[in-house]
C-alpha cells in the first residue's frame, strides 16, 4: 500500500507545528492547566493542605469577596496606583524620550542612565528607595521645605506609603518606555520632518501636529503594557512589608489585588478565596483587552 508523499506546504506546517509543540506542552503544564485549576477552586471551599478534597460551595466566595473591606481596599489602591501612574509613564517617556532624540551630546549615557531601574530588580530599587526616604533624611527634608511634605518615613506612614508605591512603580518602568519611544520616534522618516520644516511646522507644532500622531502605535502599545503591569502591582508592596510585618501595611494602604491573592493563599490558606480574587481581576483584565481592541477597530 503506497503512502501518499506530504507536499511541501503540507511538510512546512508539520515542522512548525513540531517546533511548537514543547512550547505549548509547557503552556499547557504551566498556564492553562493552573488557569483552568484556579477557576475551578474559586467555586470551591479548599483545605490548603488538602487540596484534592474540595468543597463546592457555588458563588459564596464572589459574595463574601465583594463584601470583604480588605479586598476593596486592595481594588482601590490598585486602581490609585495605576490612575496616577500611567499618565506620568506615558507622558514622562514621551517627553524624556524626544528630548533625548534632540540631544548631540552623553545620548548613550543618559539613555542607559534612565534604562537601568528597568532591568534592575524591583526588590533591590524598592530597598534602595526605601532607604533614601526616611526621617530627617536629605531627600525628606527636601520634599519637606519645597512642597510641605511632611517629615515623616514615606514607607511606614499611611498618608505616604501609597504614593511612594507609585513612585516605586514609575521609578521602575519609566526607561522601559522611554527606550519604546524613542524606537517610535526614529521610526518616522525625516522627510516628514523636513517638510514640516518648510512649512514652518517647528517646536510644539512638530510635537503636535507629526510626532504625537506618528507614535500612536507607540503610544497604545505602552498604554497597555502599563496598565497591565500597575495592575498586578506586588514586588513593590511586597518588599515593604519586611521583618515580619503584615503584607500592605501600614494599615492597608499599599495592599493590591495581587497581594490580597497572596495573602489569602499563603497566610491564611485559602487557595478557594483566592483564587476567586485572582478570577475577579482576570475579569478586570479581559474586560480592558475587551474595550481596548474595540476603541482601536474604530
Amino acid at each position: 500500500m503506497k503512502h501518499r508523499q506530504l507536499s511541501i506546504k503540507e511538510q512546512d506546517a508539520m515542522a512548525g507545528y513540531l517546533f511548537v509543540l514543547p512550547i505549548l506542552t509547557m503552556m499547557a503544564i504551566w498556564f492553562y492547566y493552573p488557569a483552568i485549576k484556579s477557576l475551578i477552586f474559586s467555586f470551591q471551599e479548599v483545605n490548603f493542605f488538602d487540596l484534592n478534597n474540595p468543597t463546592t460551595i457555588g458563588l459564596a466566595n464572589f459574595r463574601e469577596l465583594f463584601a470583604d473591606q480588605k479586598f476593596r481596599q486592595a481594588a482601590g489602591n490598585t486602581l490609585v496606583i495605576t490612575t496616577v501612574s500611567v499618565p506620568l509613564l506615558l507622558g514622562g517617556g514621551f517627553i524624556i524620550a524626544y528630548n533625548l532624540e534632540n540631544i548631540r551630546r552623553a545620548k548613550t549615557v543618559l539613555r542607559t542612565m534612565f534604562f537601568i531601574p528597568a532591568v534592575t530588580s524591583a526588590v533591590a530599587l524598592t530597598m534602595a528607595l526605601m532607604y533614601l526616604f526616611v526621617m530627617d533624611s536629605p531627600t525628606i527634608l527636601f520634599f519637606h521645605r519645597l512642597f510641605g511634605i511632611p517629615n515623616v518615613t514615606w514607607a511606614a506612614d499611611p498618608r505616604t506609603a501609597l504614593p511612594f508605591v507609585a513612585l516605586l512603580v514609575i521609578w521602575k518602568n519609566l526607561g522601559l518606555f522611554i527606550i519604546l519611544y524613542i524606537n517610535g520616534i526614529n521610526g518616522i522618516p525625516h522627510d516628514i520632518f523636513e517638510a514640516a520644516a518648510l512649512d514652518g511646522a517647528t517646536g510644539f507644532k512638530r510635537i503636535r501636529h507629526i510626532v504625537i500622531p506618528l507614535v500612536r502605535n507607540t503610544t497604545v502599545l505602552c498604554f497597555i503594557l502599563s496598565v497591565m503591569w500597575c495592575m498586578q502591582t506586588f514586588d513593590e508592596p511586597f518588599t515593604l512589608a519586611r521583618s515580619g510585618s503584615v503584607i500592605g501595611s501600614p494599615a492597608g494602604t499599599t495592599s493590591t489585588l495581587i497581594t490580597f491573592f497572596y495573602s489569602q493563599n499563603f497566610r491564611f490558606f485559602r487557595p478557594g478565596y483566592a483564587s476567586s480574587a485572582a478570577f475577579a481581576l482576570f475579569v478586570i483584565l479581559l474586560l480592558f483587552s475587551l474595550t481596548q481592541n474595540a476603541l482601536e477597530s474604530r
